[in-house]
């Protein structure tokens, strides 16, 4: 398996840094992607890996699953997790329902092309 870092973002944590870092997606025995990633807390590091179709789908889905971990910390919610001093961690959400719903709008545009 690769270990190689492919990128990292340093957010702001209660005045120092919480580090992320996401390795290079690469082809698994079984044939789908997967991307590992980890964060680094100051108690301790988390490390989870998350799979897909291809590496772009396996990295975007990691980031996504590091997104929801940081919005569900309490340091996050208790307002002293930040990035370059906003409260956006400009990460790629997870798609939900109302997200996921096609736009009419968009719709009928496409239909009419």
């Amino acid at each position: 398996m690769n270990e190689t870092v492919f990128v990292e973002r340093r957010f702001d944590l209660n005045g120092g840094e919480l580090l992320v870092r996401f390795l290079t997606p690469v082809k698994a025995p079984g044939g789908e992607f997967q991307c590992r990633w980890s964060i680094h807390w100051p108690e301790g590091e988390i490390a989870y890996r998350a799979c897909g179709e291809d590496g772009i789908q396996a990295l975007t889905l990691a980031m996504q699953a590091v997104h929801d971990r940081l919005l569900e910390s309490e340091a996050y919610k208790a307002g002293r997790l930040t990035l370059w001093g906003q409260r956006d961690l400009d990460l790629p959400p997870k798609l939900d329902d109302r997200t996921a719903l096609p736009d009419p709008a968009a719709s009928r545009w496409l239909a009419n092309r």
